[in-house]
């Protein structure tokens, strides 16, 4: 179940002189308070959604959010030096923008990770490939390599979702039969995207 919504918190009070109640209409002054509103989920704040603002007659004890009084009394209310939204209500976009940059900074990483691995192959390195199966995608292990070949085996089972590839990548999963590429061949191969991803342990 995901807990999702919105709330506010207090973000300011104050007072506000010399001002007439609609109500009362006594010359008096109001005790203002200002909410900061925001949508949160799992009640973590996740964006600001504006403020609220809520005066109450100090005689009459009347109390009015601020489109409900006179242009003049809203005015003066705008006069007054009023906070920012708080960064505690950008927590969740901030968690949001973390979470990306890290993925981004992964995958970077992990590409140029893998122009490395593609010209140096080591045992056990795996390669996910485009199978010879339209639509299905396998893998290979690296048993051996000499100076100039890469000899591995191929997994037994497809898969026809690119990003489920690891559950197939078990070792019961490989058979006996050995083949061999050039170094150049697999370079080519992983350069037309028939390799499309390289994990080393």
């Amino acid at each position: 179940m995901i807990f999702y919504g919105t709330n506010s918190s207090r973000l300011k009070d104050g007072q506000l002189p010399n001002v007439t109640c609609p109500n009362c209409k006594n010359q008096t002054s109001m005790t203002y308070t200002v909410f900061g509103k925001y949508a949160y989920i799992y009640w973590i704040p996740l964006f600001p959604m504006g403020k609220i603002n809520v005066l109450e007659c100090n005689h009459c004890k009347l109390t009015y959010k601020l489109k409900e009084l006179p242009e003049q009394i809203q005015r003066k209310f705008e006069t007054e030096k009023h906070t920012g939204v708080p960064l505690k209500h950008f927590t969740g976009l901030a968690i949001i923008l973390i979470g990306i940059g890290y993925l981004a900074y992964s995958g970077s990483k992990h590409k140029d990770d893998e122009a490395q691995f593609i010209k140096a192959p080591a045992i056990g390195d795996v390669y996910s490939v485009l199978s010879e199966s339209k639509g299905q995608y396998t893998t290979m292990k690296v048993t051996s390599v000499t100076q100039d070949s890469v000899y591995v085996v191929f997994n037994d089972y497809e898969i026809d979702k690119r990003s489920a590839i690891y559950k197939i990548d078990k070792d019961a999963n490989y058979g006996d039969y050995i083949d061999g590429y050039t170094k150049e061949e697999i370079v080519s191969l992983y350069n037309e995207k028939s390799i499309y991803n390289i994990d080393r342990n």
